[in-house]
């Protein structure tokens, strides 16, 4: 019998650990850039796209590029002219600085806001203290809930200072035996090239230099960054370190030991230029385990503290108390009440047309008294929609498309009997509310193995979806919560981290410092 491939987070996570422990990887820089970070990502975009994952549109031509991004103040402003209200054109003072990814967004009330930073945002600001809120991205999701700086110009202008200026020189020892050592295994890696690491190096240096500008007119104490390894994230944090600012990542995701973010065999004695100074975690087992990246001999420049779900705590607050909007919309969404409640969470991924068309027809077939909720990824853009077309389309009494992603996931999974997904990191949150996740990818077994050793979530096959969910008790049984700690208490400990970072960032610069 064939045994099925190894699912590529799984494979990935292997690659990296095998390299990190075999060569000096640890030691890859550009300037003051720390470039395996940057490489490990890219690798696993490489392994993803040739796997068949990658839904996304093909890329623009060079000229297109450019004349987008000369066009992007101009465009700025046109997008933001009915919301002049929220629209910061340029930075002004704040306590706080936080930079969202562009994607983990909810549409609450009829406005966007950061799914992970509006309540540390609201959090410090009833403690007297002010916000600076950045969002990258091409300004298609408005209007914001609170004023947002437009991040996009920043990626405009690093990639043509990056383009236009000097040249960095790249330290890369053992490069080719790792480009060897991934041929050996299968691996094609066309981001680790000398030419694709140069100009990664090079735009993150200039994007960095970018965000110092902000950072010198914000003046901030605390620094925020959500999803701290793509887009932005890696130029900020550099210009965080650079400037001596506590950059702090809000967890977006579960880890579980798992995540290719968040493991990492070794780590330099200064840690990593391109990794933020402090992470914010969900649960305390995530904040441990990142205390021991590199058997703990970093963790002077990058610590970790259980700060809880940010996005939680806000409904938690409410329903202590027995009051929360979202439920009484939840009960005005139909006068029939249903025996099942169904999240289908959407992912993006590539090649799984086939699954989300079985799911479909099991909908179909499903008793009418069961309603299902359709929920698209944030991150998904309409050319990658096509992968759901059958699911986005559907038009019955008991399937809710448009309202399932305008709710907040907490307020959904709250009310759900089960999660269906591919391999969802909802899972993880579902299983807060005592809400059984049901997997139809292989791929999450390697990426949530306690989940699935816990028995809150499980692979099945997608053709038995329902006979699956008709097993399950219609109603979930609530998991007891472990209450988080104080968000208020989290900033303040953060707050005490600041100054003492400060300082070893003056007493370790950047430019000339050696790696142990």
């Amino acid at each position: 019998m064939t045994r099925p491939a190894m699912p590529v987070q799984q494979r990935h996570l292997e690659l990296v650990d095998e390299i990190e422990q075999r060569f000096d990887v640890a030691t890859w820089r550009g300037g003051d850039v720390d470039l395996w970070p940057l490489a490990r990502m890219d690798l696993f975009l490489d392994m993803f796209r040739a796997n068949g994952g990658d839904t996304a549109q093909p890329r623009p031509s060079a000229m297109e590029r450019l004349a987008g991004g000369l066009a992007t103040p101009l465009s700025n402003a046109w997008k933001s002219r009915r919301d002049l209200e929220h629209w910061r054109p340029w930075p002004r003072p704040a306590d706080a600085i936080l930079l969202g990814d562009g994607v983990s967004l909810d549409k609450l009330s009829g406005a966007w806001r950061d799914r992970h930073g509006e309540a540390v945002m609201a959090a410090l600001e009833r403690q007297g203290r002010t916000t600076f809120l950045m969002q990258p991205g091409g300004l298609d999701r408005l209007p914001w809930a609170r004023p947002t700086f437009a991040a996009n110009g920043i990626a405009v202008g690093g990639a043509l200072a990056a383009a236009l200026g000097r040249r960095l020189r790249l330290e890369l020892p053992d490069h080719t035996a790792v480009l060897d050592a991934l041929r050996d295994q299968g691996v094609q890696a066309p981001s680790l090239t000398l030419g694709r690491i140069h100009k990664r190096a090079c735009t993150t240096a200039a994007a960095a230099s970018q965000f110092q500008r902000v950072l010198r007119r914000v003046r901030p104490r605390l620094a925020f960054v959500v999803t701290y390894y793509a887009g932005l994230g890696p130029a900020f944090a550099l210009a965080c370190r650079r400037e001596g600012v506590l950059c702090v990542d809000l967890q977006h995701c579960p880890h579980e030991g798992r995540h290719r973010a968040y493991h990492w065999r070794r780590l330099p004695e200064h840690g990593y230029s391109t990794l933020p100074a402090a992470f914010w975690t969900w649960t305390a087992e995530e904040a441990q385990h990142i205390a021991q990246w590199g058997d703990g001999r970093a963790s002077r420049w990058h610590a970790a503290l259980h700060g809880g779900h940010s996005q939680l705590a806000p409904y938690l607050d409410d329903w202590a108390v027995g009051t929360c909007a979202w439920d009484e919309r939840f009960a005005a969404m139909s006068d029939v009440g249903f025996e099942r409640e169904i999240l289908v969470a959407l992912q993006p991924i590539g090649g799984r047309r086939a699954v989300w068309e079985t799911l479909a027809r099991q909908i179909q077939a499903a008793p009418a008294t069961w309603r299902w909720w359709i929920r698209r990824h944030p991150a998904s853009s309409p050319f990658q929609d096509a992968e759901h077309h059958d699911l986005l389309a559907m038009q019955r009494p008991n399937v809710v498309v448009e309202a399932a992603s305008e709710f907040p996931l907490p307020a959904l999974l709250r009310r759900m009997s089960a999660l269906v997904s591919l391999a969802s990191g909802a899972s993880a949150e579902a299983a807060a509310f005592g809400v059984p996740a049901l997997f139809l990818d292989p791929g999450a077994l390697g990426a949530f193995p306690g989940l699935v050793a816990r028995g809150q979530a499980e692979l099945i096959d997608v053709a038995d979806v329902a006979s699956r969910i008709a097993s399950l008790p219609a109603r979930s049984v609530r998991a007891a919560w472990r209450p988080p700690p104080p968000i208020g208490d989290t900033l303040k400990r953060l707050e005490e981290m600041a100054e003492p970072y400060r300082r070893r960032c003056q007493s370790a610069p950047l430019e000339g410092r050696r790696h142990g």
